[in-house]
């Protein structure tokens, strides 16, 4: 018996090593699943690199070239990365600018031949030549293997780099929506993008933190000013400033930079603010602009398109001698250009519309036809070239590479099963050899143990028919669930093929939007149900400067204001919250425009704030009609007939308020009113400084 017990003690400790072994085991490969390093080149290629990013931006494409091929060919010693950054220069340089595909390729091929150092590989730089080879797929017409190379590239770095270096893959992923003229659907990557450089933020890095962020914000615009919504556009742009304001005291030895990215956003905005139809303020920044970008150095090529919408606009004010310097110096400037890009010829193809058009205003009708027929000419030729990429099937393209991706994603997770299902096997071993020792220890209190194995088989069997009953009610509610989809989807499908109808009748959209929400609302609480541990989604917050988003909201409304003769008066102070910035936004321009819409002409508008440790309160008085008793306790409300014109015949939505309270009740805050008629009204919006 001694032997017998030895000899089960002997197999629980060879057991234990074994368990150990295979915990080793799924801890090494958890450790194995690590975010690379990013290694960088030398100093040397690194300042050559940006002095010929500079030269190439002041539109001397060759200076560029030969600049940077001087100093590397020089360079004693070389790494592999110096090697690469290299490669890849070249590799750029031959496929947008002298659009020589064959030796963009050979670069290419030395790109990855350079990547291998012994057996690691540099995960960031693997990644950016999967996208440098999509780039010359994609110029060779191959939309669909670019797409897949993009695609797959960006997965790889999901999984081997960090949130900072993904963000410009998935900018770059927007960039081949928004060169399909989708500009829709290129939105999200940019949001995207956005949120994803927000962990670069302080790491010193300067690319990611200058350039970056606000060429996202400065694309995102672009796709809500190609989308006509201009509002939203001005939104990103006066971002993306008031970004570039914000850092240019942190970075002074990029000075230069960032004032040409101040001078491209101020350019975008100027044309927007056009569209908006406030000429002042868009001849104002056009020229500041224009001023900013034509210095030595700087990005001639958007001072150019500067000029082309200011001289627009001077034709259209019959300002024709303004006009006629502008078009006179872009008449000497742009057969000059060097880079010949799409960018370049983009603005060749606004040139000639703005010059006919000025012919037509002097009367010159030869020179105006001469003028269409090359901007007809050079148009038929970049349409061709853009339809063969608009009408590719990249939904296709993107599914299938997501099933590609998913199916290698399970073959790694069923190499993690096995090793689990080992483990369980060691220990379900493990568990039978202890029951064996137990079984002897307890042999001669057997008629006990009977006894206390009937009671755990009784409570079992309760057990598991509260489990199958519990299984049933749970698949009745599933089912329920399940088969309300269908007809709520079907319901939320037809509003929204309603909505898009231009001529649906006010009082309808509003109804089909309720029913469109409440479907949306019925389908978000049936997916709760369907997937009960899953968590709401909550808004979103990040800390905002309070005042300056107040500045914004009121120079965005000035020119209305300016409209009516009408004085805002902003007393604020510097104060942080964290909220979401967006959708406070809303809620601050929707008040003041109604403080303008409610207030006669001339007189004055007033905004200020309070704040303590916990609370912010921005008010809102004006010297306006007022709100009569009689519609007070309706304002609030989403269903109401409350709505009145504006001093100037202004018409409401009715709806405003209505939101507004609902985004100040979501950030834990409140909003009320006080008002006397024909005296004036004062709003109050008060939310705490913390989450």
């Amino acid at each position: 018996m001694k032997k017998r017990s030895t000899f089960v003690f002997n197999l629980v400790n060879y057991w234990q090593h074994f368990i150990i072994f295979f915990i080793c085991i799924l801890v090494g490969t958890a450790c194995n699943n690590t975010i690379s390093k990013i290694e960088e080149p030398s100093p040397e290629i690194t300042a050559a690199l940006e002095n010929a990013s500079i030269i190439l931006n002041n539109g001397k494409l060759n200076h560029s070239y030969q600049f940077f091929d001087s100093i590397f060919t020089q360079i004693p010693n070389k790494t592999y990365l110096d090697l690469w950054e290299g490669y890849n220069f070249y590799a750029t340089h031959y496929l947008k600018y002298e659009f020589d595909l064959i030796k963009a390729e050979q670069y290419l091929d030395s790109m990855y031949l350079v990547l291998q150092k012994g057996n690691t590989l540099n995960d960031y730089r693997y990644v950016q030549t999967k996208f440098m080879e999509g780039d010359i797929l994609k110029a060779n017409h191959k939309f669909n293997m670019a797409f897949q190379n993009f695609f797959s590239g960006r997965e790889y770095a999901l999984e081997n780099l960090d949130n900072c270096n993904v963000s410009n893959l998935t900018y770059r992923l927007g960039i081949f929506r928004y060169d399909q003229k989708q500009y829709q659907e290129a939105i999200p990557f940019f949001k995207k993008a956005i949120e994803e450089n927000r962990s670069c933020w302080g790491n010193d890095n300067i690319i990611q933190n200058i350039n970056e962020p606000q060429l996202y914000r400065n694309t995102m615009a672009l796709c809500y000013e190609k989308m006509e919504k201009y509002d939203s556009a001005a939104y990103y742009y006066v971002d993306a400033l008031a970004y570039l304001e914000e850092i240019k005291p942190l970075y002074p030895e990029k000075e230069l930079f960032i004032n040409s990215a101040i001078g491209v956003v101020k350019g975008n905005l100027g044309g927007v603010m056009a569209k908006l139809g406030n000429m002042p303020v868009a001849k104002n920044l056009l020229e500041t602009s224009i001023i900013i970008n034509s210095q030595p150095n700087y990005d001639h090529s958007d001072a150019q398109t500067a000029k082309l919408k200011l001289a627009d606009i001077f034709i259209k004010d019959l300002e024709l001698t303004k006009a006629k310097k502008y078009l006179d110096e872009l008449d000497k400037e742009l057969p000059q250009a060097e880079i010949k890009d799409r960018k370049y010829y983009n603005a060749l193809l606004r040139w000639y519309l703005v010059k006919e058009a000025y012919f037509e205003k002097i009367g010159d009708t030869r020179n105006a036809l001469r003028v269409m027929k090359s901007y007809h000419h050079l148009n038929d030729s970049l349409q061709l070239i853009d339809n063969n990429l608009k009408f590719i099937d990249i939904e296709g393209s993107f599914r299938n590479a997501a099933q590609k991706y998913e199916l290698s994603i399970l073959n790694k997770d069923n190499k993690i099963k096995n090793i689990y299902l080992a483990t369980a096997a060691g220990f379900t071993i493990l568990l039978t050899i202890f029951l064996i020792v137990n079984w002897f220890n307890l042999k001669k209190s057997i008629k006990a143990n009977d006894l206390i194995l009937q009671k755990n088989s009784d409570l079992q069997d309760t057990l598991n028919a509260l489990e199958l009953s519990q299984a049933e009610n749970a698949k009745i509610m599933y089912m329920v669930a399940h088969d309300l989809r269908n007809p709520i989807g079907s319901t939320l499908m037809i509003a929204n093929l309603i909505l898009e109808d231009p001529d649906i009748k006010v009082e309808n959209k509003y109804l089909l939007e309720n029913i469109k929400t409440s479907c949306n609302n019925s389908m978000n609480l049936i997916t709760e149900m369907l997937l009960p541990n899953k968590k709401q989604n909550e808004i979103k917050k990040e800390s905002v400067e309070i005042d300056r988003l107040l500045k914004y909201c009121v120079e965005i409304l000035n020119h209305k204001a300016n409209e009516k003769n009408q004085k805002i008066h902003l007393d604020i102070f510097p104060v942080s919250a964290l909220i979401n910035k967006e959708k406070m936004w809303r809620v601050l321009t929707n008040l003041i425009a109604n403080a303008i819409k409610f207030t006669p002409n001339g007189k004055d508008i007033n905004i200020l704030m309070k704040h303590n440790n916990e609370k912010v309160t921005i008010i809102i008085k004006d010297e306006g009609i007022g709100i009569p008793n009689s519609i007070k306790d309706q304002l609030f409300e989403w269903d109401t007939m409350s709505k009145r014109d504006g001093t100037n015949g202004e018409k409401p939505f009715g709806m405003g308020l209505a939101i507004s309270k609902q985004i100040i009740s979501a950030h834990q805050g409140k909003i009320w009113f006080e008002s006397q008629e024909n005296i004036g009204s004062t709003f109050y919006v008060e939310f705490p400084v913390k989450s």
